[in-house]
């Protein structure tokens, strides 16, 4: 028997997709956003033999975009990281400066 995942997951495999590309993108506001749609449509789609392989694809994507999190997460922190050694140089410089 040749049985197709329900168009709910093959939807949701579409959209999973697409939330990889935005998040590559460094588009995390639209990858949040087609999360919504993705969870809906898991939530309501019966699941037989073949949607058993596309939940497995879902299940990688979502790992591939915690990482790509990850990685924009340590991205961020570096920067801050960085904003705050400047900002306390500017202050320190500003002290030194200060006629007072």
């Amino acid at each position: 028997m040749n049985e197709a995942p329900h168009p709910d997951l093959q939807r949701a495999l579409a959209l999973s997709a697409d939330m990889l590309q935005a998040a590559g993108r460094g588009d995390w506001a639209g990858a949040t956003a087609l999360q919504a749609e993705c969870d809906r449509l898991l939530r309501q789609a019966p699941v037989n033999a073949a949607g058993l392989m596309a939940l497995r694809r879902l299940q990688l994507d979502q790992r591939a975009m915690l990482e790509l999190a990850a990685r924009a997460r340590g991205v961020v922190g570096e920067h801050l990281a960085r904003h705050h050694v400047n900002h306390r140089a500017v202050s320190a410089y500003l002290d030194t400066a200060d006629p007072d």
